[in-house]
Order: C-alpha cells, then sequence, then structure tokens
C-alpha cells in the first residue's frame, strides 16, 4: 500500500513539470487523473481520522483508570470491581486491538489507486520533463541552488530539493554527470529545507542515500569532493556496511588509477541566450518615446503613444494600441476558429487564419494598424498564434516554409515590408520577442509591435517558462507589389 500511495504522489510531483509541451488532451487526462488521485487520497486520510479519533477516544478512558490507580494501587485493586474491569481489560481488549490495528484502513482506496496507477505518466514522459526543465535552467542561467530556495507557493521558478534529486538521477541516467553532479549537490545541501521534508524518505530516498549518488557522480568526474559526499552519508547512517565496502573501493580505485578530474566548463552564453535573460547591452538607451499624429489628419485629436525602438531596422511599438474589449473578441474569435482555417506551425505552436472582412472589430483593429504603420492595406488575413515553446523559434521563418498560406506564399514573403504583432496576452517569464542586434521586448496585452523588413535581421522568440503566449500577426506588403 505505502509503495503505490508514495509512487502517485512521486510522479504526480515529477512527471507533470512539462505539461506545455503535451498535447491538450493529454493534459488534460493527466490533471483529470491527479485530481482523482488527490480525491481519493482525501478519503483515505478521512478514514484515517476516523480511526485516530476512535484510538484518541478510548485512551483518554484507559489513562484516566491508570491514573486514578497509580494514586493508591492497593486501595485501586482491593476494589473487586476495579480489578475484574482492569483484568477483563487487559485479557480481552489488547487482543481486539490487535485485530484492529491491523485491519487495513480503506481497502477501496488502495484498490482504485491500484487501478489508477496503470495511467501514470511513463517513464519517457519523465525523462523528457527533467531534459526540458535540464535545458531551460541552461539556456536562462538558472543556478538549481536558486530555484531550490524560491518560495515554493509564490514562485513558478521552484524546486523541491526531492525534485532536484530525482532530475539528477535521470541525468546521472543519461550520463551527463556534469548535469546530475548539479542537481544532486543541491539536493543533498536542501534535503531537509523543505516543508514537505518528511514526506522525503517516504517518497523519495533517505538524505544519506542522496549523498551516496552524489559520491558516485563526482566519482565518475574524478573528483576528490566524492570523498565528502561519501562521509556525509556514513555520517548520517554510520552502520551501514555496504556503503562503507563501496567508499572503500572507490578510494582504493582512485589512488591505484589517478584521474585528471572533469570540471565544469566556463560559462559562456550565445547572443541569444544573453538577449532572452534580458542582458541587453546599453545602447538599447537611444529609446525615444513621443506621440504620432501625423500619419492620418484625425490623429491630432486622437494621437497614439510611440516607442520608437530602432531607426535601422525601423522597429515601433505602441503600448496599449488595442483595447480590452477588442482583445477579447479576438480571443473569442480563435476559440471559435473552424477546423478548415486552423493550422500548426510545428508541434506547440497552432494558429487560425482569420479575414480582415469577419466583424466590424477586426476591421476597425485593421484600419488603426494601418494608421499606426502608415501604409495604406495589410494583407487581406490575419493570424493569430498560439505557442508554448521551450526552445527558441522565429515565427516568421516558420510562415516562410510553411506550405499551409498558399495565396501568402503565391505573393512571395520577398514581398513582405513589416511585421505587425499584436499581443494577446502577457507573458511575464520568457517568452520575450528579440529583434536586431539588442532590441528585447516583452510581450504585454494590447501592445502592438512593427518591424519593418530587413533581411539581415530576424525576429526570434524565446523560450516560455511560465504560460503560453497568444498573438495576432499581420504582413504589410509593398505597395508597388
Amino acid at each position: 500500500m505505502t509503495v503505490s500511495l508514495c509512487t502517485v504522489i512521486l510522479l504526480l510531483i515529477l512527471g507533470c513539470s512539462s505539461l506545455k509541451a503535451l498535447d491538450e488532451r493529454r493534459v488534460g487526462e493527466m490533471l483529470n487523473l491527479e485530481r482523482d488521485l488527490l480525491q481519493n487520497l482525501r478519503d483515505y486520510a478521512e478514514k484515517l481520522e476516523e480511526k485516530i479519533s476512535l484510538i484518541n477516544n478510548y485512551l483518554e478512558d484507559y489513562v484516566d483508570d491508570v491514573e486514578e490507580a497509580n494514586k493508591d494501587p492497593e486501595k485501586y485493586l482491593s476494589n473487586p470491581l476495579n480489578s475484574f474491569r482492569l483484568i477483563r481489560h487487559m485479557h480481552q481488549d489488547w487482543v481486539g486491538w490487535q485485530i484492529y490495528m491491523e485491519d487495513p484502513v480503506a481497502p477501496d482506496a488502495v484498490e482504485k489507486l491500484e487501478r489508477l496507477l496503470p495511467h501514470l505518466p511513463h517513464k519517457e514522459e519523465f525523462r523528457k520533463a527533467a531534459r526540458d526543465v535540464h535545458s531551460l535552467t541552461q539556456f536562462y542561467g538558472y543556478e538549481p541552488a536558486d530555484l531550490v530556495a524560491k518560495n515554493e507557493r509564490n514562485s513558478s521558478l521552484h524546486l523541491s530539493p526531492l525534485d532536484c534529486y530525482h532530475l539528477g538521477l535521470q541525468l546521472y541516467e543519461e550520463q551527463d554527470y556534469l548535469g546530475a553532479a548539479k542537481w544532486l549537490q543541491v539536493a543533498a545541501h536542501n534535503y531537509t529545507l523543505s516543508r514537505h521534508r518528511d514526506l522525503c524518505d517516504l517518497l523519495g530516498a533517505p538524505r544519506w542515500q542522496v549523498y551516496r549518488d552524489l559520491g558516485r557522480t563526482l566519482h565518475k568526474l574524478n573528483r576528490e569532493s566524492a570523498y565528502d559526499a561519501y562521509e556525509s552519508a556514513l555520517r548520517l547512517i554510520f552502520q551501514n556496511v555496504h556503503l562503507m565496502k563501496e567508499a572503500g573501493q572507490m578510494e582504493l580505485f582512485s589512488l591505484r588509477d589517478p584521474m585528471e578530474p572533469i570540471l565544469d566548463p566556463e560559462p559562456t552564453a550565445t547572443d541569444l541566450e544573453r538577449y532572452c535573460r534580458g542582458e541587453v547591452p546599453p545602447t538599447q538607451s537611444r529609446l525615444t518615446c513621443e506621440l504620432n499624429d501625423w500619419v492620418h489628419p484625425f490623429l491630432v485629436y486622437a494621437p497614439f503613444r510611440i516607442e520608437d525602438l530602432q531607426r535601422d531596422p525601423f522597429i515601433i511599438l505602441y503600448p496599449g494600441g488595442i483595447y480590452e474589449q477588442e482583445i477579447r473578441h479576438v480571443e473569442t474569435a480563435f476559440e471559435r476558429c473552424p477546423p478548415k482555417d486552423r493550422f500548426e506551425l510545428k508541434q506547440g505552436i497552432t494558429g487560425c487564419s482569420i479575414s480582415e472582412g469577419y466583424s466590424p472589430v477586426l476591421q476597425r483593429i485593421n484600419e488603426r494598424v494601418l494608421d499606426m504603420a502608415g501604409v495604406e492595406k495589410t494583407w487581406e488575413t490575419s493570424y493569430i498564434v498560439e505557442y508554448a515553446q521551450l526552445t527558441p523559434f522565429e515565427p516568421f521563418q516558420l510562415f516562410r516554409n510553411s506550405t499551409k498560406f498558399p495565396k501568402l506564399n503565391l505573393r512571395n514573403f520577398e514581398d513582405v515590408e513589416a511585421q505587425v504583432i499584436i499581443f494577446l496576452k502577457d507573458v511575464t517569464l520568457g517568452g520575450a520577442f528579440t529583434m536586431s542586434n539588442d532590441i528585447l521586448v516583452q510581450p504585454k496585452r494590447g501592445n502592438v509591435l512593427i518591424t519593418f523588413e530587413n533581411k539581415e535581421h530576424s525576429t526570434t522568440i524565446c523560450p516560455i517558462i511560465d504560460g503560453t503566449g497568444l498573438v495576432m500577426i499581420k504582413f504589410i506588403m509593398n505597395k508597388d507589389k
């Protein structure tokens, strides 16, 4: 019973960390399964509480009798009624308590759990989730120790020491010993910090075992710190003969055949990684803010706020350019998108094609975009795109390479003068848009970003850590085309 329960909770903790990389149907199945398992565990806990409550009630009576007897044992037992009660209780009740204690608690809940076990995430799903987390932390430069230090209730960037332990084991299994050592080190040093530390031994492994696994990993890297890890493990369970033998063999092997330690490589971030981390060079200080009132005569009375991000290539941002009511209308249109208008650019990036004549609201948005860009006409179709990528990607490159937009391909993407990106959702962790050499734009609901074409520069979307992104994309063609 206990093993099955631990397996369920453990897989729920570790197997669902990359839900957004799964298809929508599988996500729904996993969340429904988790709710079912939690309710089953709650039912089991209620039965346990009933049993505990009954035991505590009788304990009070028994303790009262014993305390009364302790005041004057001779006098108490001289009363034949008291003597009979005590002897009868000891002769019969404890046998009944033994049977009651051996009686399984909530057998229906245990049977239900056994039926649900085959539907838990499989090893391959866990392996992919672990690899996604490790890759994402490397891309953004997150240190495992920083993630463990985050508040586990109020942060989307929190991992428990138990999470780190099993992530390290998975990397060890894949022979990524450098990665495994980082996660296991953090797990070992923080194993008792979590508010769920009492469950660590039950759901994962005792702390000495975490140090042992860390020692094994460091030994693979030929590092002397492997001895320290084994010593820490032995201090926690000094009578473990097998552990003593393993540590001795490791030390003997190292002395007989010493090898150069494998050290962590010097961290070197790519330009894209630095931009996505927000390490944008100070040249972005040239940002200028003004009011756009020159494109259309009406704008003299109701100008747009505009941020001139860059002149070459020309990149401008209109904060709050689309109103909340209009955004909700676009979201509804996306939800009701007919199957014939849906498309997939790649796994995790889906969308819907909507003509500008879809509704008066869409027409109004299009007219405003024309004023913002200072052009007379946009492409006849808008594209609402939802994405949840754990790796960076170039959205317009995906459009160019896709065969799902024959009319647009017929016009040739070389004719595109500018791209318009309307942000329909906030993205607070990751998911920034990078352009040119030093431009970084974080998606904010209602903002409009316009980038005029320059073949030397591309638009890249950084990996999303929390949530999904939702944008509406419009293309502006060269006027002479």
